[in-house]
């Protein structure tokens, strides 16, 4: 399951199952209490301990009781679903190998691995990698201590740190040339890594490799201060709309945000006040809505029968069918010791579903039934009326309209497998490359506009990570979003989060607008250096 099903099934239906009802009068758990004792659960799952490091505990601390009805809930459900949550089958493959009961290596065959990103594994990763390279596999890691931004699924830089003292003969290798930052933004860099110095860091000694290009490019920093978040976002889109008049391509602007909640809608409507097109995150797009992933997952089980959580999403994403009457009808099939993919297809047993249960199951199965023919390798062009058929009998004109908006900007010639892995990715530049393959193969020019949208891009910090931009701009740095409230607590969190203000380390970019709300005093002291500019607000520096 991936982050939204957890959301929209895994917690949805946890607090709804009977059975599992603390408090007084009956009352079951609420969804967010949910998610904590889901998300407590997995913080097990990535270190091997209950309350690790790094985890922050909510209010009230996840009891016992709760760890043991969430189990219950677990178990069953990953066996109705056939399904696992992020993470959690790195902790089942170092139990088994634990236990002598798994080999990975001689299962898949591995003589050499590589692992990048080392530096944002949890315990769980590298105990499986360390389970890998005691068996004799040859591993090269690959990583950077001051990039360790992940945390939230319990990373911690100390893996790499102390990788040459764990494995004595290992050989290393130092990368000195980066490729990816001007003179001035990697200045800007180490200046703040000097202030927030890390124990146990890595000592590096980068230089910019625009340093030696003809002419030098040295590129920019700038750091502004503002009274307020609405001005603060007023200044960025009419800084946005100048640099796009001045022919920086919209797509190389990059506005990087830590709290999507905190910031992201005072941002988004002063960019449309000033005329200016951007992509939010993810998060709001199409794909991620009730419809985006219904018809996810019509292709997901035209492409692979045995999805399980694919039928889930068909059977509780049509209107009026929420996680209630989908959790009861889980709950019959364990009872009844029933397949629950087998519902959708074999004839129902009689008397055990009954009323909405019914209705909803013989729905998702007219679903099923009218897709069961379809294959992977067959065009969108070819079932292009019976999708939006479909999408226009359950949603209604207004979503028809979405999805064909969305579709419209495809090639007809591309293959319902294709355009699941295009619905399905993570990022749009993954978008974008699935798409050439599709251009390429159907042989017809790439349209003038090239494959991605020139709007401005709003991302998460987290989000960015590997992506490029010519212009970035870091809104919001203040105690109060970064680190944030959660996070004060915490040292090691606290660290961490000015690695989250050096995503533009890996972002590329040759200008740099760092904004400042008037209390930043820790992050201004810091940034007050002579590695950058210091520009009023009223400038509007290009």
């Amino acid at each position: 399951m991936d982050d939204w099903e957890l959301e929209h099934v895994f917690d949805a239906e946890f607090s709804r199952t009977s059975g599992y009802r603390p408090g007084p009068a009956g009352a079951g758990y609420s969804p967010s209490r949910c998610r904590d004792i889901r998300r407590d659960y997995e913080a097990f799952c990535g270190t091997g301990q209950w309350s690790p490091p790094n985890y922050i505990p909510p209010d009230p601390p996840i009891t016992q009781a709760e760890r043991e009805d969430y189990q219950g809930f677990h178990t069953s459900r990953t066996q109705t679903y056939s399904c696992v949550l992020p993470g959690e089958i790195v902790r089942q493959c170092v139990v088994h190998m634990a236990a002598g009961t798994l080999n990975p290596s001689r299962l898949l065959g591995i003589e050499y691995l590589i692992v990048d990103e080392y530096q944002d594994l949890n315990p769980s990763d590298l105990e499986f990698v360390d389970g890998l390279i005691a068996s004799g596999v040859n591993t090269f890691v690959a990583g950077d201590d001051d990039q360790s931004i992940y945390s939230f699924r319990f990373a911690s830089p100390e893996g790499i740190q102390s990788f040459t003292t764990r494995f004595s003969q290992v050989g290393h290798h130092e990368l000195r040339d980066c490729f990816r930052c001007t003179t001035e933004v990697l200045r800007t860099a180490r200046s703040l890594i000097a202030g927030f110095p890390e124990p146990n860091r890595i000592p590096k000694n980068l230089v910019s490799v625009y340093a030696s290009a003809n002419p030098p490019e040295r590129g920019e920093v700038h750091r502004w201060q503002l009274p307020s978040a609405i001005q603060e976002a007023r200044s960025i889109a009419s800084s946005c709309r100048d640099l796009i008049s001045s022919g920086i391509p919209a797509r190389e602007i990059m506005i990087l945000i830590s709290n999507t909640l905190a910031q992201l809608s005072t941002l988004t409507q002063a960019l449309e006040a000033a005329g200016v097109e951007f992509e939010s995150p993810r998060a709001d797009s199409f794909i991620d809505t009730n419809a985006g992933r219904f018809m996810l997952a019509m292709l997901r089980i035209i492409c692979e029968p045995n999805d399980y959580v694919a039928h889930r999403l068909i059977l509780g994403l049509r209107p009026h069918v929420g996680p209630g009457t989908c959790n009861t009808i889980a709950e019959s099939v364990i009872t009844n010791n029933l397949n629950f993919r087998e519902i959708f297809y074999q004839p129902l047993p009689a008397g055990i579903f009954r009323g909405r249960q019914l209705t909803a199951l013989n729905h998702a199965r007219d679903i099923c039934a009218r897709i069961s023919g379809w294959q992977p390798t067959e065009t969108l062009a070819a079932h292009f009326i019976d999708i939006l058929d479909i999408v226009s009998n359950i949603y209604g004109p207004q979503v028809s309209q979405e999805w064909q908006s969305l579709i419209a900007r495809l090639p007809q010639g591309i293959t319902l497998e294709e355009l699941r892995d295009y619905l399905w990715a993570d990022t749009d530049e993954q978008q974008a490359s699935l798409l050439e393959v599709v251009y390429t193969r159907l042989g017809i020019p790439v349209p003038e506009g090239g494959l991605l949208p020139q709007k401005v891009r709003i991302m998460t910090m987290h989000g960015a990570k590997g992506l490029s931009a010519s212009v970035v701009f870091i809104p919001g740095l203040m105690e109060e979003i970064l680190p944030g409230e959660r996070r004060r607590p915490y040292p090691g969190l606290v660290l961490e989060s000015a690695k989250d203000a050096l995503r533009v380390y890996h972002t590329r970019p040759c200008s740099l607008y760092l904004v400042l709300c008037k209390n930043a005093s820790g992050l201004r002291s810091i940034l007050t250096t002579d590695a950058i500019s210091i520009h009023c607000s009223s400038c509007r520096h290009v």
